[in-house]
């Protein structure tokens, strides 16, 4: 019974420094009706959705923060967003990108081993042929 109740500590430890290893971080861009949204990342899940407001809101969790490259920018065109993972040490985590854009703008992805969320659309989609290599 004491070894269990000591697996079971050890996997509590687990989890929190899983936790702890996460890297959260908020954003929040103002754009004119028309513009892009880009986004760029890599083993990632993501969920976008929509609202009537004139900005974007971004909520990017990294797993394992320091084994990501995280670049944002925003100019004239729209909200730029690329998320990757560093060679090597970036090899063990996944992200998560919580996308809340303006209803009438443009969407574009650059995806490698992503999930990808449409919550709660009301749109047409058109994909064009899903190239392994772009």
């Amino acid at each position: 019974m004491r070894l269990l109740d000591n697996a079971w500590k050890a996997l509590k430890l687990v989890g929190a420094a899983r936790e702890l290893a996460i890297e959260t971080r908020r954003f929040n861009w103002e754009l004119a009706p028309g513009n892009t949204f880009f986004l760029q990342a890599e083993y990632a899940d993501i969920s976008l959705r929509t609202h009537h407001r004139r900005e974007v809101m971004a909520k990017v969790e990294l797993q394992a923060g320091f084994g990501w490259q995280l670049l944002t920018e925003q100019d004239e065109a729209g909200v730029y967003i690329i998320g990757r993972r560093k060679p090597l040490i970036g090899s063990i985590g996944r992200s998560r990108f919580d996308i809340t854009v303006p209803d009438d703008i443009h969407i574009s992805f650059k995806l490698d081993h992503c999930k990808v969320c449409l919550d709660d659309l009301n749109t047409s989609l058109n994909l064009p042929p899903l190239a392994s290599e772009l």
